[in-house]
């Protein structure tokens, strides 16, 4: 249960994030909006770690761009396993 609110609360950060990136070619519908503002420099990333402090992460920006990656690297690694080769009209 715990799991599907994660990732329940990761799609809607994604989603937020597509809707409120002002430049839609500096971001993809993977990110979450904390992993582009770590990406990006910005300086609201302070404040969603503040935000996030529950967490007792320090650093929560960082850990979700860091998630990000982590994500898309076994995902590619998933296809290169099974050797298909994708087109991105697939």
């Amino acid at each position: 249960m715990i799991q599907r609110i994660q990732m329940v609360a990761s799609a809607l950060s994604q989603m937020l994030n597509v809707m409120t990136a002002r430049d839609l070619t500096k971001t993809g519908p993977n990110e979450s909006v904390s992993a582009r503002m770590h990406r990006q420099g910005r300086r609201r990333e302070h404040i969603i770690d503040v935000v996030f402090f529950w967490q007792r992460n320090p650093g929560h920006c960082e850990q979700a761009f860091l998630a990000d990656v982590f994500d898309a690297k076994a995902l590619l690694a998933e296809i290169e396993t099974k050797g298909r080769v994708y087109d991105r009209n697939d």
